[in-house]
């Protein structure tokens, strides 16, 4: 039944937004090869916080005193007009195959960079977090990117999917809010809820979407680590700037 009805959709919504890469219109897909290549993955290192140039994104010694979070990863240049048509088809055109796209610029750059085996992340050790939406919210979307894009790297790595955080305020968008704004904004909009028994020494990967200050995914952090976390970590597809 469940499949049946997914079905539906994906014929409802090609009707209305036909599958066509886009990059440059070729049919049959939401990004071809050609126009793939030419979304940069992100070869600088920094901090996500400050931008300090920073080895394999790690959060400087001044921003871990307002952060737990150990390291941020950033995929691609969120200024590369094919990326954000993506992400936008994705967060309000609400097609989700586009996760499958984005999900796969993520799994390029982990590999090209190859970060989770210089720090020894892997699916006996580690699990990955997808930053949840309200209630409100995700009843309205239909589903959450973030844990589309979770899904789709769990599957490539075998690592576990552990929905261990609840929102619980349905905060405003934080998109056209100053930094102290969606500092002020999200806090305490996270509460954790522990779906299943997890070691409190595995590594966390907390996914997101977008990121801009950081803010979401250090409020997400802290109660990570009220909770006994001790490895925790950033993944997003890109940053927008301040």
């Amino acid at each position: 039944m469940v499949n049946n009805l997914s079905s539906v959709k994906d014929f409802l919504l090609n009707l209305i937004f036909p599958k066509e890469c886009l990059g440059c219109g070729q049919e049959g897909r939401y990004l071809c090869q050609l126009c793939q290549s030419k979304i940069l993955l992100n070869q600088k290192n920094y901090c996500a916080f400050c931008h300090k140039e920073s080895s394999l994104s790690k959060i400087c010694q001044l921003c871990q005193k307002e952060s737990p979070l150990l390291n941020i990863w950033v995929a691609a240049d969120y200024n590369n007009e094919i990326l954000q048509s993506l992400i936008h088809n994705l967060k309000y055109k609400y097609i989700e195959e586009s996760s499958q796209s984005l999900a796969g610029l993520i799994i390029s750059y982990l590999e090209k960079n190859k970060i989770f085996s210089l720090l020894a992340i892997n699916r006996s050790n580690a699990v990955m977090v997808p930053v949840p939406l309200h209630k409100k919210r995700y009843l309205e979307r239909g589903f959450n990117q973030s844990f589309l894009l979770a899904k789709e790297i769990s599957d490539f790595y075998k690592i576990e999917i552990g929905q261990l955080l609840r929102r619980r305020v349905n905060t405003i968008s934080q998109v056209n809010l100053k930094r102290n704004e969606r500092q002020a904004n999200i806090q305490n909009a996270f509460v954790f809820q522990e779906d299943k028994l997890i070691d409190k020494n595995k590594k966390i990967i907390l996914i997101d979407d977008v990121i801009t200050t950081g803010s979401t995914l250090n409020e997400c952090a802290k109660v990570l680590a009220k909770s006994g976390f001790k490895e925790i970590y950033g993944l997003a597809i890109a940053q927008r700037d301040d």
